[in-house]
């Protein structure tokens, strides 16, 4: 058992979510008085002294705490496991995955258009407020839009989508001042990031783009024209080559609006806040806020029970996890 003093969070690792070049992701349980703390939380972790990254991102969670469309922090702690100091930054539990994982677990076929509006429109306000603080997100795609729900007075739930990981992102400042070298998930990544290794807001929307696209078709818009994975033209199809929007699947609303986020010249890409006024968007138009709901002592979600069930049957060798440098 853990205990974080700046959040005063009691919490228990259970199983592994995840594992990636910063370290790994874990379910965690916590025992809190608080309505505010859920019983479930997720823990990114990796070694203290190669932890500068997720300093960093803690940052950008700070920054972003009021927006109901990123994913919440709850703040850090530092622990020693099986010998080793880890940095842990405590996360909000996404319990219905990510887009990605609704792609995959749709056999790729795409989602239904009013969930691909309510997603798009809730990553736009995240990305509006994001922007609006100077932030630059680097790495928008479906496996870093996170889908929670939230329970209203007659037991029914709803998915929000929020926007998570902030490994990659950037200030304007930094943008403009520092040498930044490639950022993000080559698929997603604008035009003017790969030729010049330029990062603005405009480079999320381009990504948002992409992901909208990928959403709808239950394919991704940008694919190598070679199948030896030695000949991968991606990036220079994404350089050179207009988006091919002519697919079945896209409404005339629907290529109108990728348009927007898909002009090559960025200072012609429209904004966040352009495209929340898109017409594409308007059966979106009932997309609210998340409500803040009080956990009751004990309560837990139908769609966190089966996880916690599972959580902690075994703990972690931490050794196995950490990325040895």
């Amino acid at each position: 058992m853990a205990e974080d003093q700046e959040c005063e969070i009691m919490w228990k690792r259970g199983r592994t979510l995840g594992q990636g070049g910063y370290g790994f992701v874990s379910l965690a349980s916590t025992t809190h008085n608080s309505p505010l703390i859920p019983s479930l939380i997720a823990v990114k972790s990796c070694r203290l002294c190669h932890s500068q990254s997720l300093e960093d991102e803690t940052e950008f969670l700070r920054m972003c705490q009021d927006s109901p469309h990123v994913i919440r922090s709850f703040g850090v702690k530092v622990t020693q496991e099986d010998g080793i100091l880890l940095y842990n930054l405590l996360l909000e539990y996404a319990s219905a995955g990510s887009l990605a994982d609704r792609l995959l677990n749709n056999d790729q076929l795409g989602l239904p258009l009013l969930q691909v509006q309510k997603h798009t429109k809730n990553v736009l306000i995240g990305l509006s407020f994001i922007h609006r603080k100077g932030i630059i997100h680097c790495d928008i795609k479906p496996h870093n839009i996170l889908l929670t729900s939230t329970d209203d007075d007659d037991d029914d739930t709803e998915e929000v989508a929020k926007i998570a990981d902030f490994g990659l992102s950037l200030t304007l400042e930094q943008s403009w001042t520092q040498k930044q070298g490639m950022r993000g998930t080559k698929r997603y990544m604008a035009p003017e990031s790969q030729l010049h290794q330029e990062y603005g807001p405009e480079a999320d929307i381009w990504a948002l783009g992409c992901t909208v696209y990928e959403l709808i078709t239950g394919t991704p818009l940008w694919e190598s024209s070679n199948s030896d994975p030695m000949f991968d033209d991606v990036w220079d199809r994404i350089k050179y080559e207009e988006p091919n929007l002519e697919n079945h699947k896209l409404s005339t609303e629907a290529k109108d609006f990728l348009r927007y986020c898909l002009i090559k010249n960025p200072k012609s890409r429209w904004s966040a806040g352009l495209l929340l006024n898109h017409s594409f968007l308007k059966s979106a138009d009932n997309v609210l806020p998340p409500k803040k709901r009080k956990r009751q002592h004990g309560y837990m979600s139908s769609l966190q029970r089966p996880n916690q069930k599972r959580a902690f049957r075994t703990q972690p060798h931490i050794r196995h996890l950490v990325i040895e440098q």
